[in-house]
């Protein structure tokens, strides 16, 4: 399962990159919001961690297209180092299933993704 991260801190795309490996799925990177829906348009991909503030295109407006795109059942997951309430409605408003504070938490960021993330159907 391919999961678009779109992140342009390079310390912390490692880091969720490296819980997505963990969670046994492949991660596509992106470091702006141009390259994000370039992405998305080109490769299957089933889920999206997106930093609200990219360079070019907000996290926002990448997560609107990709909401418009995809549909309610896409899970998308907003980081953001900017905690307020404000800015997490803008998250909701936005397309956000989940939003994760930065600095992120190994941990909380595994146990959420496997929340969002669709299961494999039982053959």
């Amino acid at each position: 399962m391919n999961i678009l991260v779109v992140e342009d801190n390079k310390p912390v795309s490692m880091l969720i990159c490296r819980v997505v490996e963990e969670l046994g799925c492949s991660y596509i990177l992106a470091a702006d919001g141009e390259a994000a829906l370039k992405l998305f348009e080109q490769r299957n991909v089933k889920a999206m961690v997106v930093d609200v503030e990219l360079p070019g295109l907000d996290g926002f407006q990448v997560a609107q297209d990709v909401r418009e795109q995809a549909g309610a059942g896409f899970p998308i997951l907003f980081i953001s180092g900017n905690t307020g309430e404000a800015y997490r409605q803008q998250a909701r408003d936005a397309g956000a299933d989940e939003f994760l504070p930065k600095p992120l938490r190994p941990g909380h960021l595994k146990d959420t993704l496997r929340r969002l993330l669709p299961q494999p159907s039982l053959s």
